[in-house]
């Protein structure tokens, strides 16, 4: 496991500590693509289900960790437009709603989520909870300068399906990642599923990977399309694969037994700060805004 940092409570008492390094991508596989901008539906039965938030944990949840070596896909697909689905796939698909935050209110709702401090790839900066907000409906990650944004939703579940509606903006200096963490933080072994990571500068592309087995191997694909629109980015997780979706329709999936995290899993996103890698997430530079968001519409959660 990544050192420990220092604590930040003057900026949030609850906030864990420890380091979240970037995820990397490795050995690229499948070729299904899709599509451009979403249309997010309005009809409340996609909302089935509870929508009593899950208890906070004893403690926070904690960040991502660990130490990542940079791997680009060898292969990668284009998003087309033909294959786009304006219903989450969770909805065709008859995944039952058990959790969502549609950020409708005007603050983070802390029983739901857990923002975190601490370092930022590798020592490049550091995650702030005032650089979190929800405004007009969508939660708002920022980066300023050196420091950025990261939070986790508090509880996890084993196998389920995670879909966010999201945006990014081009700039560069900074990458954007949503993906599911295991909860007993014994990454790699735990698995790690990044569902949507985007680091280059212009936004044209999107990364999906499986990070697994003691030694971080990873299978994914990258994605070409304008994510400075508005997507929806899931993952579908059971005992027998992992799937990712883009705009309701599959990118790629994996059967692989070995692969599967082994254990229970929590959402996180947030912004990472460069330089990173070779070939990864570049340094700010006089381009580079004084601020840049990472916008999300909503979160929702299923179960199988």
């Amino acid at each position: 496991m990544p050192d420990q940092t220092e604590q930040e409570p003057e900026h949030d008492p609850e906030a864990p500590s420890r380091r979240r390094w970037p995820a990397v991508v490795g050995i690229a596989a499948g070729l299904a693509v899709l599509a451009g901008v979403v249309t997010v539906a309005t009809d409340p039965s996609l909302l089935t289900g509870s929508s009593t938030p899950t208890p906070a944990p004893s403690a926070p949840a904690t960040p991502p960790g660990g130490m990542h070596d940079q791997e680009r896909p060898t292969e990668v697909g284009e998003l087309d437009p033909a294959a786009r689905s304006d219903t989450e796939a969770a909805v065709r698909n008859g995944w039952r709603l058990t959790d969502h935050d549609e950020f409708d209110g005007a603050a983070l709702d802390r029983t739901r989520w857990s923002p975190y401090t601490g370092e930022t790839t590798g020592g490049n900066g550091r995650h702030l909870a005032e650089n979190i907000s929800v405004r007009n409906g969508e939660l708002v990650l920022t980066s300023r300068g050196r420091t950025s944004a990261g939070l986790a939703w508090r509880g996890g579940q084993q196998y389920g399906r995670w879909e966010i509606r999201a945006k990014t903006n081009p700039a560069v200096g900074y990458g954007d990642v949503a993906l599911l963490w295991p909860d007993a933080e014994d990454w790699p072994e735990g698995g790690e599923l990044n569902f949507m990571e985007i680091p280059k500068p212009q936004r044209d592309e999107t990364h999906t990977i499986v990070h697994y087995g003691e030694d971080n191997s990873q299978v994914g694909k990258t994605v070409r399309g304008d994510f400075t629109q508005w997507h929806t980015y899931a993952v579908e997780w059971l005992p027998d694969r992992v799937v990712f979706y883009i705009d309701g329709a599959e990118v790629f999936r994996t059967t692989d037994p070995e692969q599967i995290p082994p254990r229970s899993m929590h959402l996180a996103m947030q912004q990472d700060i460069g330089p990173y890698g070779d070939d990864w997430i570049p340094a700010p530079d006089a381009t580079t805004p004084d601020s840049l968001d990472f916008q999300v519409d909503w979160v929702r959660i299923y179960a199988p």
